[in-house]
């Protein structure tokens, strides 16, 4: 399973790739790709309080957004970047999850590339990937607030965003299993007020 770590300054600061990114950008898609259901059979999510989520992010329209926006509606939320390999890989999945969990839960894509939406849009525009909502974390202040130490991590927020589930590493999100999980976490929950 590959999980790529942050450093404590977050993004990578050039285009150029150190040799041991590259490597082990491949490893880990390469597990991905070959292994998928190591993905669906991986670590279980932690459930936890939510984390703060107070941070302001910028919508795909640069307009501010919060994400007690999406109360009152489950949340997947899923931080990534351009530069992740294993995150890149998993986008086509989320997109489909998004498509397969429908009004039920909101799929929100958030990048944390450097570039905000100038990076990321074009990237995921270019892949197809328009159904889950797109968030843009340049400055990394909520995936700090968060404690998002890797990418890509993904945290599922019931709909009244006191509870969590976070997803360490890259998930086959569209596969049966996973949706079913996510619809039972979501289910042992008390409906929103």
């Amino acid at each position: 399973m590959s999980y790529t770590r942050l450093s404590s300054n977050f993004q990578p600061k050039t285009a150029l790739i150190a040799r041991r990114q590259v490597f082990s950008g491949f490893l880990g898609l390469s597990a991905f790709i070959l292994w998928p259901d190591l993905a669906v059979a991986g670590a279980p999510p932690i459930a936890a309080p939510t984390p703060p989520i107070s941070t302001s992010i910028l919508d795909k329209d640069g307009e501010a957004l919060r994400l007690d926006r999406f109360r009152g509606t489950p949340l997947l939320i899923n931080f990534w970047a351009t530069w992740c390999p294993p995150c890149v890989a998993e986008l086509p999945a989320l997109d489909t999850a998004a498509k397969q969990l429908g009004d039920d839960v909101t799929v929100l894509l958030i990048s944390v590339d450097r570039g905000g939406s100038k990076k990321a849009l074009p990237f995921l525009q270019d892949r197809g990937i328009s159904r889950p909502e797109m968030a843009f974390d340049a400055k990394a202040a909520l995936s700090r607030e968060m404690g998002v130490r890797g990418l890509p991590t993904t945290f599922l927020l019931s709909a009244d965003q006191q509870q969590s589930w976070a997803y360490v590493g890259p998930r086959a999100w569209d596969s049966a299993a996973m949706i079913a999980e996510i619809r039972a976490l979501l289910q042992t929950q008390p409906a929103a007020a």
